[in-house]
């Protein structure tokens, strides 16, 4: 710590305590999957996972394209159906 008694923003987040788990082949590949899913190590994805924190899952830029594609398709099916008076 420095002499105020305030901690170095690295010194906050140096994680030093080592805890060793066991796991089945089945949940390991299952954990190491849902981390890769998620852009995280598996470290990362275990601790966040642990402590309730949220784990988002990332976008695949296809995936995201369709579906804003679709959007706007059906806005102009909307906008085309509001034109002949149905």
């Amino acid at each position: 710590m420095s002499d105020s008694g305030v901690r170095k923003k690295s010194e906050v987040r140096q994680k030093t305590v080592v805890r060793t788990l066991r796991f089945s082949p089945a949940e390991d590949e299952t954990i190491r999957k849902k981390a890769e899913d998620s852009g995280l190590t598996v470290s990362a994805y275990i601790r966040n996972a642990a402590l309730n924190k949220r784990i988002n899952s990332r976008t695949d830029d296809a995936f995201l394209k369709e579906l804003m594609r679709l959007g706007r398709m059906q806005k102009h099916l909307f906008v085309q159906g509001k034109r002949t008076g149905d």
